[in-house]
């Protein structure tokens, strides 16, 4: 029996994890680990490392969002990727930001690949309708690279009709 890929959800908004578990739920085809809290949430990414956190861990997507009572730095999302650049083997764990918060820096910084790379930036709103291809698209093609790109050229695109 083949083990369905894991997804590490995180926000400290405790009712849309619970909305995005429910989501990932349904699809039937992964696993969703659900955390509350930042410090649960980088336990769970220690668990699921691999080569004592050296090889790219085996998490197969991060969804998660913006903490406004941080600074940008200081996000989930930095740390995350500070960690994973200690290690010239590890390559960056696909992330989906669900967020409410979309400041053009904020998103503008998340969707750039030397700092961010995130795969798709979603409103907390209107997530449903594509979170499942989303994350069907990065366990299928593992092609997390072209979704960042994709991403940060509708971004671009937006910024341009304003």
């Amino acid at each position: 029996m083949q083990t369905k890929p894991v997804i590490l959800v995180y926000d400290i908004n405790n009712k849309l994890v619970d909305e995005v578990a429910g989501e990932i739920g349904i699809t039937g085809k992964f696993t969703s680990i659900n955390t509350y809290n930042e410090a649960n949430a980088m336990d769970a990414v220690r668990q699921y490392n691999r080569g004592f956190g050296l090889l790219t861990n085996k998490l197969a997507c991060i969804v998660t969002g913006w903490n406004r009572h941080k600074k940008p730095r200081d996000q989930f999302l930095y740390r995350l990727r500070e960690q994973e650049r200690k290690s010239p083997f590890r390559q960056p764990t696909p992330v989906v930001l669900i967020t409410e918060d979309h400041r053009e820096d904020l998103k503008r910084r998340a969707l750039d690949p030397a700092d961010g790379n995130v795969c798709a930036y979603l409103h907390a709103d209107d997530f449903r309708s594509t979170l499942a291809g989303i994350l069907q698209q990065i366990i299928n093609e593992e092609n997390t690279k072209e979704l960042n790109r994709l991403s940060r050229e509708a971004f671009e695109a937006e910024l341009a009709e304003e």
